[in-house]
């Protein structure tokens, strides 16, 4: 069974308290621990940051797609308000006026249409 993130967390933090709570006996069985709790605890604070650091990259990603999203959706409102303006200006027949109004028709996806039936 693969442990998830919060339960490393969990496991490491309780093996350096109950290391630390039995140094004694460890050091009287040859085994000084007080290294490997310095490691240990060095290690758990350098994942820590990283995964702070992660949580502000991903707390800016959303951030950047808000913006991003929503000065698309301004720039399009304002492009549609331009469409408006030069069909008001040449009027809707005008074919400078259809071929830019074909452009939002192309951004969409186009799915083959199916093939006449035949009798």
């Amino acid at each position: 069974m693969s442990l998830n993130e919060s339960e490393k967390r969990d496991f490491l933090n309780q093996l350096v308290t109950i290391i630390d709570q039995n140094k004694e006996r460890l050091t009287e069985k040859g085994f000084d621990p007080a290294v490997k709790i310095e490691q240990l605890n060095q290690k758990i604070t350098v994942a820590q940051d990283a995964e702070a650091r992660q949580a502000d990259a991903a707390a800016a990603a959303k951030d950047a797609t808000k913006l991003a999203q929503d000065t698309l959706e301004v720039a399009y409102v304002d492009g549609s308000a331009t469409v408006d303006l030069i069909s008001g200006l040449l009027g809707k027949n005008d074919n400078l006026v259809i071929e830019i109004k074909k452009l939002r028709k192309t951004g969409r996806s186009s799915k083959p249409k199916p093939a006449p039936v035949q009798p």
